[in-house]
């Protein structure tokens, strides 16, 4: 599936995957130090690895390099590139801009209830409607996930240092949101869709 934001000069591209298969990961060139990496990972992690590699060689990127803090990047970077991956699908966003991108699977279960207290904040569980309690805790949690992603992994806290402004879910998918630092604040713009059964989210640093 592809998502085209003409405006941001942006592409986002989900998709879904099941089993790759071993010949794969033998038509990868890998580095020595991809090679160590991949070879650390869980099988869970590695399937991801594999997949996200898929997906860029399905979109014509053959390589992807990372920074000391795992963010990928594009050499030479004239675009900009951010991953996320749940259960079978893959998301990808490629932007003429800096980006973030989530992508979550919608879980039935109370998973999402019982961590809330890490990332939800108090001004933010005022305009959540109980009936769709999970639903607007999955599109927070992509949004500061996505915020996360956009600063590059270097936030502490998204309890202290990302906020949501109010939002229905029946009628917005542009939703405002916010980086707080001691020295700066800024404002950005999220936006959003549901996939089947997963949520999701990606903003664009304009």
């Amino acid at each position: 599936m592809f998502i085209l934001n003409k405006k941001f000069h942006t592409k986002i591209i989900v998709f879904k995957w099941g089993n790759i298969e071993t010949m794969f990961l033998e038509q990868l060139i890998l580095s020595e130090k991809e090679k160590s990496f991949f070879l650390s990972l869980s099988e869970k992690r590695k399937r991801e690895f594999l997949g996200v590699r898929y997906a860029l060689r399905a979109i014509g990127i053959m390589n992807i390099f990372y920074n000391e803090k795992r963010k990928p990047f594009l050499f030479p970077q004239e675009k900009y590139i951010s991953l996320s991956h749940s259960f079978e699908r893959i998301a990808i966003a490629i932007s003429s801009y800096h980006i973030g991108i989530d992508i979550e699977k919608f879980r039935k279960d109370q998973k999402i209830i019982k961590l809330k207290k890490k990332f939800l904040r108090k001004d933010e569980s005022i305009f959540i409607h109980t009936s769709h309690e999970k639903e607007y805790l999955h599109i927070i949690w992509g949004i500061k996930e996505s915020l996360y992603k956009l600063e590059g992994g270097i936030s502490s806290s998204f309890l202290d240092h990302y906020k949501v402004s109010p939002f229905c879910i029946e009628k917005d998918s542009c939703i405002s949101c916010w980086i707080l630092k001691k020295s700066y604040s800024k404002k950005f713009s999220a936006f959003y869709r549901k996939i089947d059964e997963h949520y999701l989210v990606y903003i664009i640093d304009k």
